[in-house]
Parts: C-alpha cells; structure tokens; sequence
C-alpha cells in the first residue's frame, strides 16, 4: 500500500518509542513512521520539519508534556491528527487534552491491537476531512469561475441566465430590481483601485450586492434602487480613497427590473465610464460628478445621452448638432475640451462595444451586428473592430467561445 500518512512518535522513554515503530505494520495503514521525539519541544520541531498527518504521543514527558503540545499544536493551527496513550491515572488529564483537538487515547500498557484500531478509526477521519476540504475548495474555484464568466458577459451587455442560474445554486443571488455599478480605473499606477471596488461592496452589502473585481475595472449589482443616494456614496467614497485627485471612473445605470433589462442597465453604467470620459468621478446620463469639486458641462451630457440612444442610427456632428440645438463647431470644441476626444471617435467606441456585446451573445451573423451598431459597409466595419480590439469580428466571436 502506498504510504498516504506521516506519523511522528513522542516518548520520553527509547524502547517505548521503538517498540511503537517496529511492532506495528505501519504500512499496511498506509502510514509511515517520519520521526520519534523525546518531548513535545522535538515534537513541535518535527511537526514544522515533516508536516506530519498523526501524532501518537505520551502524556507526561519532560521539558513539555502531552497536554501543553496538544495546547500548542491548537494555537498553530495544526490540521493532522493527535492520539494519546495514558494509564487509568491520566484520564482527566486526557480528558483536558481533548479540549484541543485530541482525536483520542489509548490506555497504557499499549497494545498493538487496540493502537492499530485507533489509528485505522483516526485515518479514516482524516481521509473524510480531506475531501471534504477538496470538495469545498473544488466548490469555491467553480464558484469564482462561474461569477467572473457571468460579469465578463454582462460587461459586454449579455444577461446570461444559465450561468445566472448557476450563481444561485451556488447561493449567489443577482437582484431582480436594483442597478449596476461599473468602475475603472485611469492610473496604470493606481494602487488604491481595488479598495474602491471594497469599500463600495461594504457600503452595499444589506442590498444584496454581488459583482468582480480585475485589475483595472469592477462591475457591482445592487438591489439599491436610490440613485441619488448611491451616487453621493460612490462620490463620497471616491474623496475618501483619492484625497489628492480621483483615478477612478464610475458609472451608475438607470434603475432595471421594471422596463429597463440588467444587461442593458450594465451597458448604459459601462457607457457613462467608458474610455471616452478621461476623468474621474461618478457618472450618469446627469452628469452628476464627484471628484476635486469639478462638475461635466450638461451639455456633454446630453450629448453623450444622445449617442447613448441613437447609436445604431445614421449619427453625424450636423445631425446631433441640430437635434441639440448648437452649431457645429461649438459642438465639436466642447467635446474636445471636456472629454479630450472628437465625436466620431466617441461614437465609434461606443458603437465597437456595443458590437462586442452582440459577439459575445451570438446568434447573429457579423454583417448583421454591424448594421445593429450603426455600420452600413461591413468591411469598414470589421476594419474599425480589428484597429479598435486587435481581432476581426469573427476571430473576436470564435476567442469567446475556446
């Protein structure tokens, strides 16, 4: 039998120590004598050099006797097993010991029979233990993986319900009604993103929130259905975390649940954070922004706002100029100087997004999500992917799906 336990023997007296070694049939329990102590200073010792999975010990030894190593082996966190053998004398003793996590004892004189029972009895528990570790270890990486694939999709605007369904076996329950919170981050440098993501899941966490955290973004989904509220604890938040300026973009979604679908409220808070927007602070389709005292022109906001609606239309800076009532070029200037960017360029981000979003989901042909976003020519639109996510729509829908 393949050697599966490593046991140490603890004894103040040599022959005691050997007879327990060379009298049992240790590997016919799958076990394997790693090391025999004198006390239980040595035994500790051992425990650290070995890692044993049992220890068979004497009770009253010098220098440290049996109780005060079961008692430090506790404060360590020692995951194996301990069996003590004792005479009639011990009993209470023993009885102490169990307090820390004795599996159990043995009276003296010992007899192998009887030792060989205990042991068998003390490896079969520790054999259930351990399943039962890897099985809840096993449940917890399922767990994560499920949840990270859930968001990812959701980032992308993609409600997927049997990986929904999933979360909720695994008692991770995504609220009916509630909003979605997206952040990013805009430091590369950024040390303090993740407490962000923290402090916000603290803040919400008698609402049912639930979301993941990568490296340079987060998205959250609350049962909170106060906008107002929300905003001015993300804002707030954002102050505290950020004292000398905020590195971070967050997007608060419209209410979803009554008229409003999750995923679509996840692409609008994706959009209010999006990379178009170079500057921190809290977003919705108000332009409510926290963040160094500065507040987005409404007017970016309603163009914004627009675009949001309109994408998959024939969108042009005449046309959104007119339904806003300015002219072009005044248009265009604050663009360029609250954002940092040109309308097209804005336009053209939002509508690749949203054309990953459709990728992702599938169920449609590429010439097809290109009208969906806007594109009347298919090939400028697989040109603007590819230059925008370094794949081409096909290759993008095929990654997804390895």
């Amino acid at each position: 039998m393949a050697v599966k336990y490593k046991v140490i023997i603890v004894d103040d007296e040599y022959l005691v120590r050997t007879g327990l070694r060379q009298t049992v049939d240790w590997q016919s329990l799958g076990a394997e004598v790693v090391a025999e102590c004198e006390n239980g200073a040595q035994a500790l010792d051992a425990v650290i050099k070995h890692g044993p999975d049992l220890i068979i010990s004497d009770v009253r030894m010098p220098v440290m006797d049996g109780l005060m190593l079961a008692e430090k082996l506790a404060e360590r966190g020692y995951d194996g097993a301990v069996i003590f053998y004792s005479g009639y004398s011990d009993f209470e003793y023993v009885r102490k010991a169990l307090e820390y996590g004795v599996s159990g004892y043995v009276l003296k004189p010992v007899e192998n029979k009887m030792l060989v029972e205990k042991v068998a009895e003390t490896m079969a528990a520790l054999e259930e233990k351990r399943k039962k570790r890897d099985a809840l270890a096993s449940l917890t990486s399922g767990a994560s993986r499920v949840r990270e694939t859930y968001f990812s999709k959701l980032e992308e605007g993609v409600d997927d319900k049997p990986l929904k369904d999933q979360l909720e076996v695994l008692d991770i329950t995504v609220p009916a009604d509630g909003i979605v919170i997206y952040g990013r981050r805009l430091n590369a440098q950024d040390g303090k993103f993740s407490a962000v993501y923290v402090g916000l899941a603290r803040a919400l966490e008698n609402f049912g929130a639930t979301g993941w955290l990568w490296d340079d973004r987060f998205i959250t989904v609350t049962g909170l259905t106060d906008r107002e509220a929300l905003c001015a604890r993300a804002g707030d938040l954002l102050d505290e975390i950020y004292p000398d300026g905020v590195c971070a973009a967050i997007g608060i979604s419209p209410v979803y649940g009554k008229g409003v679908m999750i995923y679509e409220a996840a692409l609008k808070a994706v959009g209010y954070a999006s990379t178009v927007i170079p500057m921190g602070g809290v977003y919705t389709e108000k332009a409510y922004f926290h963040g160094e005292g500065k507040k987005r022109n409404r007017f970016i906001s309603d163009v914004l706002e627009y675009i949001y609606g309109h994408y998959a239309e024939k969108l042009t800076v005449k046309s959104v100029a007119e339904k806003l009532y300015v002219s072009e070029s005044h248009l265009m200037h604050e663009m360029k100087e609250e954002l940092g960017t040109t309308f097209n360029e804005c336009l053209k981000q939002f509508r690749i997004q949203r054309a990953k979003a459709l990728l992702k989901q599938g169920g449609m042909r590429v010439s097809e999500v290109a009208s969906a976003v806007g594109f009347t020519d298919v090939r400028y639109f697989g040109q603007v992917f590819k230059e925008s996510t370094g794949l081409t729509p096909s290759e993008y829908s095929d990654e997804d799906e390895k």
